[in-house]
Formats: structure tokens, C-alpha cells, sequence
């Protein structure tokens, strides 16, 4: 990963951190960006805290062509959150406020 830039070299970055706006009751929202070689790509995950479902919403428009399809940038953004914010809740804590993972 390029420092100056924040940006992989191959993969993708996942940064996301916990908004203070409030989706429906118990939801928490998290909001960010998917950093690629050569483009970032918005992101925003809704996990509901009764179940820990999380769904998460990418912007096509942003994906860049003959980049990661959209829904597997989605469903991976969506996993790393719900694992984050199921061990915080296995462990009685807090969800993270910030999450950054990056994947190959």
C-alpha cells in the first residue's frame, strides 16, 4: 500500500466508521469507503442490533470498469462488519467505532 495515498496495491482496503445518524431503532450505521488501486468506492452497512443482520449498499457508478463486481464488494463489506460487531457483542462491548480490513 502506497502510504502518501492510503491506497492498496492490489486488493481492497475496507475503512468504515459508525455514523451518528440513526437508521431505525437498535440499527447501527456504518459508513465509508472501499479503497481500490485505482478508485474509491462509497459504502455503507446497516447492521440491525436485534438479529446482527448486516446489509450493505456500494455505489456502482463508482466501481471502476473491470474492477470487483459490486455485490462482492457488498457481501464482503457486510461480513467484515457483522464479524466486528459480533465480537464486540459476544465480548459485551461497545460495536467498534472504526473498522479498517483490507483484502486480497
Amino acid at each position: 500500500m502506497t502510504q502518501s495515498a492510503g491506497r492498496p496495491s492490489s486488493g481492497a482496503r475496507y475503512v468504515l466508521e459508525q455514523t451518528d445518524d440513526a437508521g431505525a431503532p437498535g440499527e447501527f450505521v456504518y459508513r465509508g469507503l472501499v479503497r481500490l488501486p485505482d478508485a474509491d468506492v462509497p459504502v455503507e452497512v446497516r447492521v440491525a442490533g436485534a438479529t446482527g443482520a448486516a446489509t450493505a449498499t456500494v455505489d456502482v457508478a463508482a466501481v471502476p470498469p473491470g474492477g470487483p463486481r459490486p455485490e462482492d464488494l457488498s457481501r464482503t463489506a457486510a461480513a467484515l462488519v457483522r464479524s466486528a460487531t459480533k465480537a464486540a457483542d459476544t465480548h459485551a462491548r461497545r460495536p467498534p467505532r472504526k473498522i479498517v480490513r483490507w483484502r486480497g
